[in-house]
C-alpha cells in the first residue's frame, strides 16, 4: 500500500500490511492520519523473522515486536521529535511495504542470542 503524500486522508485510517518469506512471517498494523505536513503512522510490527546467532553462527526464528510512531514529509525536514521518528521521502510517496521490508532487515542485522535450553 502507498500513501501519496500530496493527497493525505483527513481522516485516521487503519492499515495492515504482511510479509511473508522463506525467512519468515510480519505483520504491520496500525493507523495513519495527516497532520500538516506530515503523515503520521502509529502501529505495531509483529512476527517471527530467521537470524543468525551472533554466538554460535545458527540460524534460528526470533520474534519481532516493535511500536512504531512516524512521521513522513516530502523533502528534507531540518525538526526534530521526541516522540516521533521522521522520515523524509524524496518522490512524495510513503509505501508501507517497503518500511516493513526495510525494519526487517534492520532487525535482522541487530544482535540476536539463541537462547539454548538445558
Amino acid at each position: 500500500m502507498k500513501i501519496d503524500l500530496k493527497k493525505l486522508p483527513k481522516e485516521r485510517q487503519d492499515f495492515s500490511v504482511e510479509y511473508k518469506n522463506s525467512d519468515g512471517e510480519a505483520c504491520f498494523i496500525g493507523s495513519f492520519f495527516s497532520k500538516t505536513p506530515f503523515l503520521v503512522v502509529e502501529g505495531k510490527i509483529e512476527g517471527s523473522i530467521e537470524v543468525v546467532c551472533d554466538l554460535s553462527g545458527e540460524k534460528f526464528f526470533d520474534k519481532l515486536s516493535d511500536d512504531i510512531k512516524i512521521k513522513v514529509v516530502e523533502g528534507p525536514y531540518k525538526g526534530f521529535d521526541e516522540v516521533y521518528d521522521i522520515i523524509e521521502s524524496d518522490d512524495g510517496v510513503f509505501d508501507f511495504e517497503s518500511f516493513l521490508v526495510e525494519e526487517i532487515e534492520l532487525f535482522k542485522n541487530d544482535y540476536h542470542k539463541k537462547n539454548v535450553i538445558s
